[in-house]
């Protein structure tokens, strides 16, 4: 079968889409990583990060007080999560969660660990580290299983976004963190055929998990060793005809060998070396791309071929809802990971008024991080208008989006529109709402999408970066 976004002819590529395009004939070889969404500062992430913490303190807290028959319980209902077509393995798509018969080996492997014998082991991102067995694949699965709820919702939201069908389906338990337990119900999902499918955001998934046992060990401990070796004159240390002192990797490597014990061992000592190596992690940016398969364009690609859209839709409420996709894939190409989870439509005021578009506002640096992080805009969202017009805008589309603001949401937005004959007339409206500090809003024009289109094609994003700031002061002056 072909990936999601062709089967229901949604002609957007991935760069377009805030999900992973996922085919269930085949593996898409990235994994939900828990330390990604940890380090994430959204309310989707947060909620996700609590339904993992209340999940594995629940775990810990079973295993401490000798409670094996709720610990298997809590463990049992971590099946192999089939819908999400991530990770790798052979054969057609299959998961390698934990079965029934893999819980009490998974509880033996973290009861016998030295990480949870020492009191280290707290968090499920760090499994991968301490206890043995325990790799991508396995966290991977167990996190998928623990947010399947969160995962649910984002579905659903996605296929309201491209107005894709869902059916009722019955799949595994749902954790519920309140109830601190498992619970089963119907829920709504895509289908390709006969195959259900949850859609996973892409600013969670990585090609190997962010806190990597083997990555850490050959870098921040043996680096640490080897300094270690060098302040001690050890026996390891050799002279080069430099008269410079040098220990060899390999030696230092023959001599403490990896193993998780080991590794719990040295962060128990150094747990320095563990902020390190989880600072490195956080600055690392989420994936755009996530398989080497030539039916995925590259982000160059889709940019230049986004730019050459706009002239190709027409103006007018017959081809609103054209416009408005090409828009939404638009500036999910050119700002993501810093824009995510787009919602169209979401309702406000109980449902009274609805929003074209609804970003998150993910970004830790940047312009848009700025914009959340002034205390006059408090941007957590950021709200998007899309106008089909072939006319200039007026007071009532600034005055809709002026009314959609408040302290939650936040105070910016920006509104698309095709061209502007009267600019200044626009830049007064933009400047008149700030001035009464009622929000602040950015115009888009057809012009200027394809020029951003453009620059990011050609990897030109600082062109980018100056662009929303020379619009934005703009409304300061």
């Amino acid at each position: 079968m072909p990936r999601f976004s062709k089967h229901f002819s949604l002609s957007l590529t991935q760069h377009e889409l805030d999900f992973v395009d996922v085919s269930n004939t085949f593996d898409t070889p990235v994994y939900v990583d828990p330390y990604a969404i940890e380090i994430q500062n959204d309310v989707w992430a947060a909620t996700a990060s609590e339904l993992i913490r209340v999940f594995f303190k629940e775990v810990l807290n079973a295993i401490r007080s000798k409670d094996i028959p709720r610990a298997i319980n809590l463990m049992s209902h971590l099946t192999e999560p089939q819908e999400t077509f991530l990770g790798v393995s052979s054969g057609n798509p299959a998961g390698r969660g934990v079965g029934p018969g893999q819980s009490r080996q998974l509880i033996r492997a973290i009861a016998t660990s030295k990480a949870y014998k020492t009191g280290l082991l707290a968090d499920l991102s760090e499994m991968a580290l301490y206890v043995e067995g325990i790799d991508r694949d396995k966290i991977s699965d167990l996190t998928t299983n623990i947010i399947r709820e969160q995962l649910v919702d984002y579905t659903q939201k996605q296929c309201e976004l491209y107005d894709i069908p869902t059916q009722q389906y019955s799949g595994p338990s749902l954790w519920d963190a309140k109830r601190k337990n498992w619970i089963s119900k119907y829920v709504q999902l895509p289908f390709i055929k006969s195959t259900p499918v949850l859609l996973v955001p892409k600013y969670i998934v990585r090609r190997k998990l962010s806190l990597d046992s083997q990555e850490f060990y050959n870098k921040q401990i043996t680096d640490y060793l080897i300094a270690e070796n060098l302040r001690a004159s050890s026996s390891l240390v050799h002279v080069l005809k430099s008269g410079e002192p040098k220990v060899y990797k390999s030696d230092v490597r023959k001599k403490h060998p990896k193993s998780k014990s080991f590794i719990a061992d040295v962060v128990k000592s150094h747990p320095e070396l563990l902020a390190l190596y989880k600072d490195i992690a956080r600055k690392e940016r989420s994936l755009s791309t996530f398989d080497d398969r030539e039916d995925i364009p590259t982000l160059t690609t889709a940019c230049a071929r986004l730019a050459e859209q706009f002239a190709k839709v027409p103006t007018g409420a017959k081809h609103a809802d054209a416009y408005h996709r090409l828009t939404m894939g638009a500036l999910t190409a050119l700002f993501y990971p810093d824009l995510i989870l787009p919602q169209k439509e979401w309702e406000v005021n109980d449902g009274r008024k609805r929003i074209d578009i609804v970003f998150t506002n993910n970004a830790s640096v940047g312009f848009f991080a700025q914009r959340r992080d002034d205390p006059k805009l408090n941007a957590n969202l950021v709200i998007v208008e899309c106008k089909n017009y072939s006319s200039d805008l007026a007071n009532p589309e600034f005055d809709q989006l002026l009314g959609r603001f408040d302290d939650n949401r936040g105070r910016f937005g920006i509104i698309t529109c095709r061209s502007i004959d009267d600019y200044k007339a626009v830049k007064n409206r933009c400047l008149d709402a700030a001035s009464r500090s009622r929000g602040y809003i950015i115009v888009l024009t057809d012009a200027d999408m394809v020029a951003m289109l453009t620059a990011k094609s050609q990897l030109q994003d600082k062109q980018i970066a100056e662009f929303l700031h020379r619009k934005y002061r703009e409304l300061l002056t």
